[in-house]
């Protein structure tokens, strides 16, 4: 299955932009801490110009706390990239990892290098199935991320960009004061 998403940097306070939601009758179904660690074999390589190849041979390291309970698993994200660098959309293969510490020596032993760690605290509202995750990562600031549930296996370029903006659309009849970026 392969499918979109955009993660937009909000351009108002985070609590404001959650109540403008929780008025629209969203409801907040989870909230987590993750600890993200992306392993790439190719460091050496990386430049602006090969940025989005690099990372698209990235392996993820990922602690997930939800309340109680911590996940922790191996992704790798096929990640499928426009001209311009924009993510179309991308494929997940994630592996269930009781010990990341080991994980980590394995790809370190596999010449894979620390690229970057990445901690953000989700908060996610959904209305109707459509769900929308608050990322407030640190050294960066806070995003918002729409994925669309649908299949774009096979769909072309125009028709995933077209979807893009629909879907950047219907996040600001929403009501929320987002920045341009996709």
């Amino acid at each position: 299955m392969k499918q979109i998403e955009i993660t937009v940097r909000l351009n108002e306070d985070i609590e404001s932009a959650k109540l403008k939601l929780i008025q629209k009758g969203y409801k907040l179904i989870r909230e987590s801490d993750i600890d993200d660690i992306y392993m790439s074999s190719k460091i050496d390589e990386l430049n602006k110009e090969n940025i989005t190849k690099i990372l698209t041979k990235c392996v993820l390291l990922r602690s997930l706390k939800l309340e109680n309970t911590e996940i922790k698993k191996i992704t790798y994200k096929n990640k499928e990239y426009d001209q311009n660098g924009d993510v179309i959309s991308e494929n997940k293969i994630n592996l269930n990892c009781e010990n990341l510490n080991k994980a980590y020596d394995l790809f370190s032993n596999l010449d894979f290098e620390k690229l970057v760690e990445v901690k953000y605290h989700v908060s996610v509202y959904e209305k109707n199935g459509v769900e929308f995750a608050f990322q407030d990562v640190e050294n960066l600031g806070i995003l918002i991320e729409y994925e669309n549930v649908n299949d774009f296996e096979g769909k072309s370029l125009e028709t995933i960009n077209k979807e893009k903006e629909v879907m950047y659309q219907f996040m600001i009849n929403e009501g929320l004061n987002l920045t341009e970026e996709l």
